[in-house]
């Protein structure tokens, strides 16, 4: 049986295939594989056996479908998904027998990854200032930070201030940067009274971001590195590639789970109600991340503005203000859902 470049999403593996494969043709697991590059399945088995490895059946878990499009997004379609791994669970006598099957991560993963919320109810409720850091280093959080990415000289961010009142003129560019550190309140990275930057990739990320409503107006900051200036992020975004040894891929599983749970909480919308004892967690890493990498900021996902992303930079000395503009919000889109 013959499976094709077509059947996965996973960059590295479909390299894998390209690189490999010596035929074209109709593929045996998709539809779309009409004249794709082909190999034979039997190729794949050894990422498959160290892959499965990371799972371990769970009655309480979750369907292996939709861990692993969840979380790794592995196979183009659920389809191609139970197809494939139908197969290679027989010839590989697997204790998994189909992807419907409940299960969970591996203990060695778990309790590594788990213990981030562990460590946001001792911050909130028992110690804030004095935490087991020796313990994080023994689960080796300090390693899983080391992925970062440079700031491109040409990239523009943007930063959005509100207008509070209808004669107010346009914010000057000297007004665009961190708050005074007298008056900057706590945030999801910042502690009180100490600034931080909160920027944007584009200008409507930085309007869902500070809750534009109708009719407001809106100063936005157009942001650039400054000359002969580099700025080193943290990056929380990386796209998995489960094309790992089964070494390698229990190690980025723990770093992938635990940075994707931290960037859900640095990206979390907070209600009106919310205390914000719910920022100290995110505050605490982030000054973490800033002790053990030396990073100028993080990279991660906006939850407000599915598919853009967000930038905090821990000092705002090597970006400037080249620009702002002014804009007026015509059109706002709510959508709910009924609350059992």
């Amino acid at each position: 049986m013959k499976v094709c470049v077509l059947c996965f999403n996973d960059l590295e593996l479909k390299r894998f295939i390209v690189s490999n494969s010596n035929e074209k043709g109709k593929c045996d697991y998709c539809s779309d594989g009409i004249n794709s590059e082909l190999l034979e399945v039997d190729e794949l088995l050894d990422f498959f056996a160290e892959f499965i490895q990371i799972f371990k059946i769970d009655p309480n878990g979750i369907p292996l479908i939709k861990l692993i499009q969840n979380d790794w997004n592995l196979f183009s379609t659920e389809a191609v998904c139970n197809n494939l791994l139908s197969e290679i669970f027989l010839i590989l006598n697997s204790s998994l027998t189909n992807i419907n099957e409940t299960v969970n991560y591996i203990d060695d993963i778990n309790e590594c990854t788990s213990y981030w919320e562990i460590l946001k109810e001792d911050l909130k409720w028992k110690r804030r200032f004095i935490t087991d850091i020796e313990l994080l280093k023994e689960l080796r959080w300090d390693s899983f930070f080391n992925k970062t990415i440079k700031l491109p000289e040409s990239e523009s961010l943007y930063r959005a201030r509100l207008h509070y009142n209808g004669d107010q003129k346009i914010f000057d560019k000297t007004d665009m940067g961190c708050p005074d550190k007298n008056k900057v309140l706590a945030g999801r990275a910042n502690p009180q009274g100490i600034p931080y930057l909160y920027l944007s990739k584009s200008v409507d990320t930085t309007l869902y971001e500070i809750r534009a409503a109708f009719l407001d107006e809106v100063s936005v900051g157009e942001f650039k590195l400054k000359k002969n200036s580099e700025v080193v992020l943290v990056d929380f975004t990386e796209t998995p590639s489960a094309f790992l040894n089964v070494d390698e891929i229990i190690e980025f599983t723990k770093s992938m789970l635990l940075k994707k749970y931290i960037s859900a909480d640095l990206s979390k919308p907070m209600r009106r109600y919310d205390s914000e004892l719910e920022y100290i967690p995110t505050q605490f890493i982030c000054e973490f991340i800033r002790d053990i990498t030396g990073a100028d900021g993080i990279l991660f996902d906006s939850s407000l503005h599915q598919g853009d992303k967000n930038i905090v930079l821990f000092e705002q000395d090597k970006v400037e203000c080249v620009a702002v503009t002014m804009h007026r919000v015509k059109k706002v889109f709510i959508e709910t859902e009924e609350v059992v």
